[in-house]
């Protein structure tokens, strides 16, 4: 296939919607939250694409190079990024043609990316932005199954999941901290994995939904219409951390889906009186 910059510029496109939309994202970029707090609500894919990034700025390499890049460019920079002395000499002496079979014939592509071999390159992986971007600025046609990293060819899907719940989230996290510090509460003398197990037993029996509770879809989805009035079954969290209800569709399926899509319609109510002052 002739390789092209479509679905990468697609992908930054769609992840800056997205951090837009989780705010917590841009906390994981700049350091403030680790990898386990984005993963455990849904973002791994995001997560993984913003790795994906930093690993490449830290090697030197934009995702989508603006300026044309020479082939001496790309083979001295395998080199560099490979710490296998002989692979590091192949390449370098590697002419154009030759590096091209390299994604082309498998019998080549192994040779040099099997772990096992004397010629393994782990510069190829290291470098693949790099190497992708050479292929679409001289329309060169390779073998996209020879590349590990799949941000060139798969389109990232935006998350299912709707930002309230996350923002709503970060004002709990801060009302406590902030609670804490007025205290002069000393953490320290706390045991985290306690504080987050108690934390955690308590919270879940508050996010129980009532059976029976009547509740009005709010968003568009599939099979449900919207501003539709809906009775609760049950309701679980999801591996997650979000709520969701088990409701009756409108062609009669009963199935999970998630509570953010649905809103109580006594506390819609409630909440329209408490605007109007009564």
């Amino acid at each position: 296939m002739i390789i092209t910059l479509e679905t990468i510029k697609h992908n930054l496109q769609v992840l800056e919607e997205v951090k837009k939309e989780f705010p917590l994202l841009q906390d994981y970029i700049d350091g403030k939250v680790f990898p386990e707090t984005v993963n455990n609500i849904g973002l791994d894919q995001i997560v993984s694409f913003i790795n994906f990034i930093k690993e490449n700025e830290k090697n030197g390499i934009q995702l989508v190079n603006e300026s044309k890049i020479t082939y001496r460019e790309v083979k001295k920079k395998v080199a560099e990024m490979s710490y296998n002395q002989k692979s590091k000499g192949i390449f370098l002496k590697k002419k154009e043609e030759d590096f091209i079979k390299v994604f082309q014939d498998l019998k080549v592509n192994r040779r040099y990316t099997r772990s096992n071999n004397q010629s393994y390159c782990p510069g190829l992986e290291k470098t693949e932005a790099l190497i992708l971007n050479y292929f679409a600025q001289n329309s060169i046609s390779v073998d996209s199954s020879f590349f590990r990293n799949s941000f060139y060819f798969t389109k990232i899907q935006k998350p299912q999941y709707f930002s309230r719940e996350l923002r709503m989230t970060r004002d709990l996290i801060d009302q406590f901290i902030n609670f804490a510090k007025t205290q002069d509460f000393d953490f320290r003398k706390c045991n985290i994995k306690s504080l987050i197990s108690e934390i955690n037993s308590r919270l879940r029996p508050m996010m129980k939904i009532d059976s029976e509770l009547i509740v009005r879809s709010i968003r568009e989805q599939k099979n449900f219409t919207l501003d539709n009035i809906y009775k609760v079954i049950e309701s679980r969290v999801n591996y997650y951390g979000f709520v969701e209800i088990k409701v009756e569709d409108d062609k009669g399926v009963i199935s999970y889906v998630p509570y953010s899509n649905f809103e109580e319609v006594s506390r819609q109510r409630d909440e329209l009186f408490k605007e109007l002052g009564l």
